[in-house]
């Protein structure tokens, strides 16, 4: 399935269902160069914010443009200064498999020092009163994040939060984003998000012949064969708090996206 453009029609009609007033802010955690989620947040008439430590010239043009709120660093554990492993792929620098970890499959040696705060310094940063959407493309750093969420107020609770697992090779593999390291990081992040009251979520991948994969984090044990498709390779999770949206219309919107993940991957890369 083709995770980005599948993932932005889902919120695009999400979004606007859970919060009509459109009185929450809506972020953008590890914006990267093609999947501009705060461009489509702003679009739909939410306040934003980008947080992006490496921002490209398109990115800054996007936010200029549309009144987003663009912070030049990143979200971590810590508040202060952090190594920033630039990312590469396919023999090639890419900047999208930048990551705080410099055992993520896609860091280099190469480090570039980068700001850090922490969730509850972010949303003072930006003064939001309540929180729409969070969503986390962090490579393999989204856990140390959503374990700040018991810190946080009932009012700054995300209703939705999206984050990305996986990464590499296909799950079966058991290496880059699926090693036993970073799938801890993922089922710490599903653990604490259930703790937290998080409920109705949403499962895309992009592995060849799967569909969306619809649960329940209050009635799920949280076994990974009951959550991630044993050939899933990478994808997003999108869970609500206190809301849900009714799954034929999440499935009418998915089917579009179905298709051959090789191709959607060739041009994902080439985008790049």
């Amino acid at each position: 399935m083709r995770v980005e453009p599948c993932c932005q029609s889902l919120l695009a009609r999400i979004l606007p269902a859970v919060d009509e007033k459109k009185e929450g802010t809506c972020i953008d955690v590890g914006v990267g160069t093609f999947a501009f989620y705060c461009e489509l947040f702003a679009r739909l008439g939410f306040k934003t914010v980008a947080v992006e430590p490496l921002p490209v010239k398109k990115l800054r043009q996007i936010c200029q443009r549309d009144n987003i709120t663009l912070i030049e660093g990143c979200l971590s554990d810590i508040n202060g200064n952090q190594n920033l492993h630039l990312g590469t792929f396919a023999g090639f620098g890419n900047r999208n498999f930048s990551s705080l970890s410099p055992d993520w499959f896609g860091s280099l040696q190469e480090v570039r020092q980068v700001q850090s705060m922490r969730l509850l310094n972010l949303l003072s940063m930006v003064q939001a009163r309540t929180v729409t959407c969070l969503k986390l493309d962090i490579e393999g750093w989204e856990s140390a994040v959503i374990r700040q969420f018991p810190e946080l107020p009932s009012t700054l609770m995300p209703k939705i939060v999206m984050f990305e697992y996986g990464g590499g090779v296909s799950r079966q593999k058991g290496k880059g984003g699926w090693s036993a390291q970073f799938m801890k990081g993922t089922i710490e992040c599903l653990a604490v998000l259930k703790a937290c009251g998080y409920g109705f979520s949403i499962g895309i991948d992009l592995a060849a012949g799967t569909k969306e994969r619809i649960f329940d984090l209050q009635s799920s044990t949280l076994e990974p064969d009951a959550i991630f498709y044993p050939n899933a390779i990478y994808g997003n999770i999108i869970s609500f708090h206190g809301c849900h949206y009714p799954e034929d219309e999440i499935a009418k919107i998915a089917t579009l996206y179905y298709g051959s993940w090789v191709n959607f991957l060739l041009t994902a890369i080439l985008s790049r």
